[in-house]
């Protein structure tokens, strides 16, 4: 446990998952719109590019997690 005024790596890594499950959750929902028949080309580009950008958020997240080691 940090002490006052110092980051806790614990309270910080559990944050970052938290915000890495929400973002999954997001492209989870992006995706099985996708899979409507009534989506038409137009937006499925709209959600594969949503997607791409949740999965490059989601990448800065794990590294973040991965640097939260080295405190």
């Amino acid at each position: 446990m940090a002490n006052e005024g110092e980051i806790d790596p614990v309270k910080v890594r559990t944050g970052l998952f938290a915000l890495l499950t929400a973002r999954l959750e997001d492209a989870h929902e992006f995706a099985v719109k996708r899979q409507s028949a009534k989506a038409n080309a137009e937006q499925a580009n709209e959600y594969v590019s949503d997607i791409r950008s949740i999965v490059d958020e989601v990448y800065v997240q794990l590294t973040a997690i991965e640097l939260i080691k080295n405190l």
